[in-house]
């Protein structure tokens, strides 16, 4: 009997192994930004004296590492990859702080360890592991990313990014998920 795959269904398997296999490379490494790798290091620069830091801000991304279907009778357990973005394209971007936490409002891990700063327009990620031995489930349904940021001038507001997948059976799922900023109430 011969199988029939679509593009999009390849495509899924494709995105998939990736991240299993990136997950396997993940269970080596803390639940945090690798900031010692190449690609980080040319994304981030040294931090700038505090004093000159007169804007401080949060925004939240809500994190899925599991959803569930058929009304609740079956969980999916899903990894995400999670892209923070400095969007300015002359200012740099002082993270603060990066913390991942599960739906009880329970801190699962400090995804920054330190401060850092990006510059201008550039990238750094965190992949959150689909298997079942990682601190990825611990965020369940209501997983969230509070990050604490700070700029010496006004620069737009970072983008986090969370691209989630999964699959359960032959069906795969994925969808992104974007950070808000935080407004504080007066």
């Amino acid at each position: 009997m011969r199988m029939k795959m679509t593009f999009g269904a390849a495509l899924c398997g494709l995105c998939l192994q990736a991240f299993i296999g990136l997950a396997a490379h993940a269970a080596d490494n803390p639940l945090r930004f690798d900031l010692n790798s190449d690609r980080a290091k040319a994304a981030t620069m040294a931090n700038p004296a505090d004093a000159s830091l007169s804007i401080k801000k949060q925004s939240y991304l809500p994190l899925y590492s599991a959803v569930a279907l058929g009304g609740g009778a079956t969980t999916v357990h899903l990894g995400a990859n999670v892209t923070l973005r400095n969007i300015s394209p002359d200012q740099p971007l002082v993270v603060t702080s990066a913390r991942y936490f599960d739906r009880s409002g329970e801190l699962v891990a400090d995804l920054a360890g330190q401060a850092f700063t990006l510059k201008p327009m550039a990238t750094i990620e965190v992949f959150i592991p689909i298997t079942e031995q990682s601190v990825g489930l611990r965020g369940g349904r209501g997983g969230s990313i509070l990050l604490d940021w700070a700029a010496a001038a006004p620069v737009p507001e970072p983008m986090m990014e969370a691209l989630v997948l999964g699959s359960s059976g032959p069906a795969s799922f994925s969808f992104i998920s974007r950070s808000q900023p935080v407004r504080m109430a007066q």
